[in-house]
């Protein structure tokens, strides 16, 4: 298996940061506190971008520790959820198909869940890269709207194609 490349993957999850902007309805949201990627068996932080970083190029110890508790928290979450079938036929459960490109030749759909939670007074949303040990977390301030934060997750995981099936070493 290929190694992660951290300058890429840096560029992306700060990309991700970016807010969404709808013009015909008016509607500009939030930044994202943190876009975050996580080892899905032990939630350890892989990569991460947050606002803090991207707009005063300082990090803070605090907020850093912040969101490794915060990843292992969600981790955990994740995990219970993924085990608990009672909890994918909930409305923070959002099962996801990624769409086939028309040169594929794998009969099988790639999918995964999508999950959104509230902790500390704020909004998370978790996925799972396909098939792969890989989770993907997005952090935002509580007034970012949850579906918002599925259609940017939903998007970013059509980007990240070239991680579906990475594997961590053990």
């Amino acid at each position: 298996m290929a190694m992660l490349n951290s300058d890429n993957i840096r560029k992306v999850l700060s990309h991700t940061l970016e807010p969404v902007s709808i013009p015909s309805i008016s509607y500009n949201s939030l930044y994202l506190q943190s876009s975050v990627l996580l080892s899905s068996s032990n939630g350890g932080v892989l990569s991460f971008a947050t606002l803090l970083d991207s707009t005063n190029g300082n990090g803070d110890p605090h907020a850093l520790n912040n969101l490794k508790m915060m990843g292992l928290l969600i981790r955990d979450k994740w995990s219970e959820d993924e085990t608990a079938p009672e909890e994918q036929n909930t409305n923070s459960c959002y099962i996801y198909t990624i769409p086939k490109e028309s040169d594929q030749d794998v009969d099988e759909s790639q999918s995964t869940r999508i999950y959104t939670y509230e902790i500390e007074e704020l909004h998370a949303c978790v996925a799972q890269i396909p098939k792969s040990d890989l989770l993907l977390l997005f952090i935002a301030d509580k007034q970012y709207p949850y579906g918002l934060l599925v259609m940017k997750m939903k998007n970013i995981l059509l980007s990240l194609k070239s991680l579906y099936g990475y594997t961590l070493e053990k």
